[in-house]
Order: structure tokens, then sequence, then C-alpha cells
């Protein structure tokens, strides 16, 4: 599924340019202190001010918090696993805190964290820093490491106060957390744009979280076909029975709109063949 193609006819190295290339003029540097939402205020706040939105519980002890990005608590019988970490450290205190009022005395088990991508994981320094398993991509491993190890020194955050060895649980191939009709299973991904994501299955419910790979438009569309069949392809291949999806910026939705997403893809690439034979 060619997304699109580009040729190079002519390319020049080591070009002279204007010597006002990248001159800020005055006008723009006032016009960027006027309206920059980074002001000195935010900065020394130390803390993210968005709120966790309300959650819904869509199936008994799974719950769901929309936002920019979604993270939701799955009860077990031992525990409390947290799905994603975004944001910021400030964030995941909030859903730390959630969690204890929605499951009093549930300890917090382990968190998955899906992504490579930095607004992904960026709240991961507060559950190291309690002591928390934390369950990572193979691939995701030295950028975690070097996430955490980049210092915090202006605005420190608990894990700058109290460093600890992180408790990374490597997931390579499939992966099972707890028991029970919340049990989830891990896989990797491994597409050729989703490589370095994890999708979470809950098979008591045929729920399929798949990360990131994907998002829906405003028209209703999917962006885009390719990484669609990323995500279809991964439920193949580890023979999954899935009834409803959700990602991380995308609420829980029928299995059955994917298929059809390939199948439009397809169906119009052989029309546009056909058309330019």
């Amino acid at each position: 599924m060619a997304d699109h193609t580009s040729a190079i006819d002519t390319i020049e190295f080591n070009t002279k340019l204007p010597a006002d290339t990248f001159l800020i003029s005055d006008t723009d540097r006032i016009a960027y202190k006027k309206n920059s939402f980074v002001t000195e205020q935010v900065l020394r706040s130390n803390l993210d001010q968005r709120p966790l939105a309300p959650g819904t519980e869509f199936y008994p002890g799974i719950v769901r918090f929309p936002g920019a990005m979604n993270t939701a608590l799955v009860l077990q019988p031992d525990g409390i696993v947290v799905l994603e970490a975004p944001i910021s450290a400030a964030y995941s205190q909030r859903v730390l805190t959630e969690a204890e009022k929605r499951f009093p005395g549930a300890p917090i088990k382990a968190v998955i964290s899906t992504s490579d991508s930095w607004p992904h994981f960026s709240g991961l320094r507060e559950y190291v820093a309690r002591g928390i398993p934390v369950y990572i991509l193979d691939l995701n491993r030295p950028i975690l490491e070097r996430f955490l190890a980049s210092p915090r020194t202006f605005f420190p955050d608990n894990f700058a106060k109290t460093p600890r060895k992180p408790d990374f649980r490597i997931v390579s191939a499939k992966t099972v957390i707890g028991e029970g009709p919340n049990r989830l299973e891990i896989y990797p991904l491994r597409g050729e744009t989703s490589e370095r994501q994890l999708m979470v299955y809950f098979p008591g419910h045929q729920l399929l979280y798949g990360s990131d790979p994907f998002q829906k438009l405003d028209d209703r569309g999917y962006f885009n076909a390719q990484t669609v069949s990323e995500v279809v392809h991964a439920v193949e291949r580890e023979h999954l029975s899935v009834e409803k999806f959700f990602m991380i910026h995308m609420g829980i939705t029928p299995w059955g709109e994917l298929p059809r997403v390939i199948e439009k893809t397809e169906s119009s690439a052989k029309s546009n063949l056909n058309n330019n034979r």
C-alpha cells in the first residue's frame, strides 16, 4: 500500500545561503514573547496542570480516562495494572490518586508503556520512583534508560529526588499479566511503522488495545491504511479473536471497522492501477 513516491532529479551540496536566512526579526521576537504559552510562570509552576478526565468503566474493573492520550486502569485479583504513562510525572500522580480512590487497598502491580514516542512515556518517572514494575518493548529499553538518566536539576521530580534502578519487564514475545476476567496478554506489533509498539489483548473480553499506529480522522476515516493493516495482520499472526479495540487516541471501537478500511484501500488501489494501464 504505497503512500507516496518522491524522486530527486537535482541536488546541490554546500550551497551558499543569504546571510539573513535564519535571522529572527525584532518584530517576530516580540510577537513570540507575547503569544508563547511557554512563559516563565508556566515553567516555574513545575507541574503539568491538566486535570484527569472522569473515567469510564466499560468492563468491570477496567476504567479508561480519555484525554489527549488515553490511560486505563485494569483491576486484577492481586492488584492494578496501569495501561500507559503519558504526559508528565504530575499526570501520573493524578492517575495513581484516582486508582487509590476507585480501588481502595489494591496495590499498583505494574504499568505498561507501549510506545517509544516521548509524550506516551513521559509520565514513567513517577512509576519508577515508586518501584512499580514497568513492562516495555525490548527495542525501547535504550530510549527509556536515557529518559530516566536525564537530569532534572531545575525542577526535580520524585525520581530525581529518590533515584532507583528501574524494574523493567522486557517484552520480546507474548507476555501474560495476571489471572481472571481481566487477564492481559502483551504482544510486540513488529510492523513496518509500528516496529516500536506493543498491543495489549484482553482475552476475557475479546478487547484489544492497539497503542498508536493510526488515528481516526474528523471525517470518520482512518490515518492511514498501511498502519491499520499492520495492527490487523498482527492480530491475525497471534490468532487473537477481537470484537472491539481502543487506542491511545481512540475510544472503544468495533473491530469490524478495520478490515473494511483495508478492503476499501485495496479496492481503490486496484481501480487506480487499472485506470492507469
